[in-house]
């Protein structure tokens, strides 16, 4: 293009409009050149996808519907008989003789199946009747209808004077007799003197004023059980043991709960105790006097402790620290003469006092 001389036309028949010559005029032979290309028929457009492929596939699933015909002209072709056992058609056919249902061909057939037929094998049931239903007589009244009536008898209003007589204060009407005043009649000073409340026919109970039916009434007497307790374990004698003296100091730590319930108008007196008694051991040796402290730990003291029958000794714990100044033979001697190994504790043991001042605790608390 760069070698073509000035004012030609390049190559697509138009001039040069870069040096400001007009176009030149199309022919005519170039207008319909122009034109033909157009006059083709223009490809048709896309549409989507085309599923018209898809029009002739039937699904196995759906049901066609069936055409509707008379049961006159549908005529259902009549099983064949044939035998159970060999399953062979049969002409004329050997019905069993229970059921009437199972067909064979032969006698031996049906003995060779009366193995499996046997199983299933019944007589067939006879038509049962249709219940007639039971005609009411015309007299015999519905269920409704008697049930009304019954209720109109028992709204009926007898007017009897003989056994109706509590029923006539409704009918109270005053009339001309005086008031009377209704007073209590004084009970005689000798009368009430001969019958007593606690006579022979009602035998006195325990427990309060109040509780005249004798149930279950409680009263608390711990703080006084507690310091009763306390005070009655003074006054312990020294006991000899191994060339030294055994002494009671006095009780400490005197802890749980005591009651006196009524049960059945039965006065009860309950407690359940613990305590700890505390004691020393005194003896000589070379060196001057020796001390030893320890103590007795009494828990679960109950009223069941010196009950008659079975009783329920308390626990004894002891607790001796300073044995350990002792020898062997001292210690051994000292721990039988406190004689907590067992209960009733042995006699002539610290414990044996303890037990009995126990036991006079426990006759003094009964008489509370």
């Amino acid at each position: 293009f760069g070698s073509s001389p000035l004012g030609q036309a390049r190559p697509s028949g138009r001039p040069c409009a870069a040096l400001g010559s007009s176009p030149a005029r199309p022919t005519p032979a170039a207008m319909t050149n122009a034109v033909a290309p157009s006059a083709q028929p223009a490809e048709p457009k896309s549409r989507g996808i085309d599923y018209s492929k898809f029009d002739n596939i039937e699904d196995s699933d759906d049901e066609k519907p069936q055409k509707s015909t008379s049961a006159a002209s549908v005529t259902k072709e009549a099983e064949k008989p044939h035998c159970h056992n060999c399953h062979k058609e049969v002409a004329k056919p050997m019905r069993c003789g229970v059921c009437k249902v199972a067909s064979y061909c032969s006698a031996q057939c049906q003995k060779e199946d009366w193995q499996f037929h046997k199983r299933c094998c019944k007589r067939p049931e006879e038509p049962k009747a249709k219940a007639t239903p039971e005609k009411r007589p015309r007299n015999q009244e519905s269920g409704e209808t008697r049930r009304r009536s019954e209720r109109k008898e028992e709204d009926k209003v007898v007017d009897n004077e003989e056994n109706i007589t509590w029923y006539k204060h409704r009918e109270w009407k005053p009339t001309a007799e005086p008031k009377k005043d209704f007073t209590p009649t004084p009970i005689a000073a000798a009368d009430a003197a001969a019958s007593p409340a606690g006579s022979d026919e009602a035998p006195a109970r325990a427990g309060s004023a109040w509780n005249a039916a004798g149930t279950w009434e409680d009263k608390d007497v711990t703080d006084l059980a507690k310091k009763g307790l306390a005070e009655a374990m003074r006054g312990f004698q020294d006991v000899d043991a191994a060339g030294g003296a055994l002494s009671a100091e006095d009780v400490a730590d005197v802890e749980g709960e005591a009651s006196k319930p009524v049960i059945r108008g039965k006065q009860r007196h309950m407690f359940d105790l613990s305590f700890k008694l505390k004691f020393a051991f005194k003896w000589m040796d070379s060196s001057g006097q020796r001390q030893a402290q320890g103590a007795v730990e009494v828990a679960d003291f109950t009223n069941d402790a010196f009950a008659s029958g079975d009783r329920t000794p308390p626990e004894l714990r002891v607790s001796f620290p300073d044995a350990r100044l002792l020898d062997a033979g001292r210690r051994q001697a000292v721990e039988a003469a406190i004689g907590a190994s067992s209960w009733p504790p042995p006699a002539g043991t610290l414990m044996a006092q303890a037990a009995a001042k126990m036991e006079a605790w426990f006759d003094a608390y009964q008489q509370v």
